[in-house]
């Protein structure tokens, strides 16, 4: 498991211990724990995606940039995207994403509200 994909779970792990009272709320008026799961997921999800979508973005804009700089002196070079590489690295990202989502999000539903909500 790389660096990043540790660190990703740690805080999801981290998010989990820190909304345990709010958790215990959700789970008190009635969210299922398959609910509480699903709301940890959708989260990370909608991160993720945004992430993904903005570094791709920034990312072609840049390397258009770089790209018309150097065709500005080297007439020969062409600005061209590898989508199917780029997709294949943002599916990538997006599958660690939610495997590193998926433990923590499992914790948050087995997440008692008698037990969440006594202490403060």
């Amino acid at each position: 498991m790389s660096a990043s994909c540790y660190s990703r779970c740690i805080i999801a792990s981290r998010a989990v211990v820190e909304r345990r009272q709010q958790i215990g709320v959700l789970r008190a008026i009635g969210f299922g724990r398959g609910l509480v799961q699903a709301t940890f997921l959708l989260e990370s999800t909608v991160i993720a995606v945004l992430g993904i979508l903005i570094g791709v973005g920034l990312g072609v804009i840049l390397s258009r940039n770089v790209v018309a700089f150097i065709a500005a002196q080297n007439p020969d070079v062409a600005f061209g995207i590898p989508w199917l590489q780029i997709g294949v690295i943002a599916l990538v990202a997006y599958l660690m994403t939610v495997a590193t989502t998926m433990l923590p999000a499992w914790q948050a539903g087995r997440v008692y509200p008698a037990e969440a909500l006594r202490y403060e």
